[in-house]
């Protein structure tokens, strides 16, 4: 995230009545000096600036729960070094395992209706097990955005606009609502929910292998981001897609995804690929295992070649 980015955001979508907020996940790494944190936020900003957001399952321990930072009121041009820091800081949470900054965000509400709209969504979005989800993660709502494209707007209702960072480095403005109206989650976007610490999981070794040498890989992402796009709902299909071939052990789970956005996204269409996946879904292969012990470059090549062209990652 650039912070060119964020200034075109505020140009384009803010409007003259609007508040300028910025989430930050608190629990993620944050040093207490740098001038992000918590505490030097609200040095700098005063203590009104800076309220919690009590998400339902960490409400008793306030100083871990997200905190909701207003950088500028209606009519107001925030700081810039602000806007500086939290663009830099995005671009550096790509290399965490949990983002810190979730986004910027508009509405003309002020800061403790929108802390605690946020919370209450965390019930509204729960996984298919009924535990509250935090929604607001970055990749959380990257997912809601593909799995709930209908409900997202009233979701964020009385926000806006919120410009979120994404899973492959760039970002996207999510469109909100003043009009509240209840929202029901669609089962898919439920069960996604569910899956995110898999799928982050994923992404973090996807990302990890990007930067390193993995030998025969025609299928390896070239591109001027860190990931492909749409990385997430990749993410998710695949995952559904190996769930639905019977694979429930998340490490084997996670090494024929890996194969695939590397290898070909079709290889659980070869026959021999099958039967090692049918293998591992009954517990008697461990998949990873397997490939690491069994196949060399030349093999995956043959591999390769007896598979049809795919278009996409999934």
């Amino acid at each position: 995230m650039s912070i060119e980015s964020v200034t075109y955001f505020l140009e384009k979508y803010r409007k003259p009545d609007d508040y300028l907020y910025l989430l930050l996940d608190g629990l993620a790494e944050c040093a207490p000096e740098h001038p992000l944190s918590v505490r030097s936020l609200t040095q700098s900003l005063g203590n009104a600036a800076v309220t919690r957001v009590l998400r339902p399952d960490l409400a008793h321990t306030p100083e871990v729960c997200p905190a909701l930072v207003q950088l500028a009121k209606p009519g107001e041009a925030p700081a810039l070094h602000h806007l500086e820091f939290s663009a830099e800081r995005s671009s550096k949470d790509l290399g965490y395992h949990k983002r810190y900054v979730c986004g910027w965000l508009l509405s003309p509400q002020p800061l403790e209706v929108i802390a605690e709209q946020i919370a209450a969504d965390c019930h509204t979005t729960a996984t298919e097990s009924g535990r509250p989800s935090p929604w607001f993660e970055p990749l959380r709502l990257e997912l809601l955005c593909y799995t709930a494209v209908s409900e997202i707007s009233w979701l964020l209702c009385p926000i806006r606009y919120w410009l979120l960072p994404l899973s492959w480095g760039t970002y996207t403005v999510v469109d909100g609502t003043d009009k509240p109206v209840e929202v029901v989650m669609p089962a898919a976007a439920r069960q996604a929910q569910y899956w995110v610490p898999l799928i982050n999981n994923f992404l973090g070794i996807w990302q990890h292998l990007q930067q390193r040498p993995v030998g025969f890989a025609p299928w390896r992402w070239a591109g001027k981001t860190i990931l492909p796009p749409n990385a997430a709902l990749h993410a998710l299909n695949l995952i559904r897609a190996a769930h639905g071939l019977g694979l429930c052990n998340q490490r084997d789970v996670i090494a024929l995804c890996l194969h695939q956005v590397f290898i070909h996204p079709l290889l659980w269409r070869h026959p021999e690929i099958q039967a090692l996946v049918t293998k591992a879904g009954s517990g008697a292969l461990d998949l990873q295992s397997h490939f690491a012990s069994h196949y060399d470059e030349a093999l995956w090549k043959r591999t390769y070649i007896d598979l049809p062209s795919a278009k996409d990652y999934s």
